[in-house]
């Protein structure tokens, strides 16, 4: 079991660590965001539950965009109904801070787009090549690497469009 803890965003330089459970998923995208101060941007299919729908996870989430008001939440998905059937806990979130987290479903021209990737702060990350398993890579100081991941991100995210079943309404 791999301590995230160890590892400080922006300043750790032991480049990237191999990860291939979903708990370590789950670890590595927690601490990085437990360390993110302003910056977020996912690329998902469903928003992996057990990565992403953690009460933990959430409220370091939460923290994030209290905590800082140029704080910036991007989440892209593919499978907006799935998520909105089976409910989740970010767009619950997202309900109530929506001028903070944006969601938005891909674009049919990035169907087949396989990976899963978090960006933090432009400078740590967490992938995964295929996004129906847990092998992959967590980096906690890699600007190179997360801006050109972000340019990816950037890039579906101008052809991503709001979906009505990735909005809560609170009332």
């Amino acid at each position: 079991m791999i301590d995230f803890s160890d590892y400080d965003l922006g300043q750790s330089t032991d480049g990237a660590i191999n990860i291939s459970t979903r708990q370590e998923n789950a670890d590595a995208a927690l601490e990085l965001v437990s360390q993110t101060r302003q910056k977020i941007s996912i690329i998902s299919t469903e928003l992996d539950p057990f990565v992403y729908d953690q009460p933990e996870f959430v409220e370091a989430l939460r923290k994030v965009v209290i905590g800082n008001r140029y704080a910036e939440v991007r989440v892209i998905v593919f499978e907006a109904a799935l998520i909105s059937r089976r409910g989740h806990k970010i767009l619950d979130l997202a309900g109530k801070l929506s001028s903070f987290i944006e969601l938005r479903k891909a674009s049919n021209e990035y169907r087949s787009f396989n990976e899963a990737v978090m960006i933090v702060d432009e400078v740590g990350y967490l992938f995964r090549e295929n996004r129906e398993r847990y092998k992959g890579k967590v980096n906690f100081n890699s600007r190179r690497e997360s801006k050109a991941l972000l340019e990816v991100f950037n890039a579906m995210w101008e052809t991503a469009t709001p979906d009505p079943n990735l909005r809560r309404v609170l009332i």
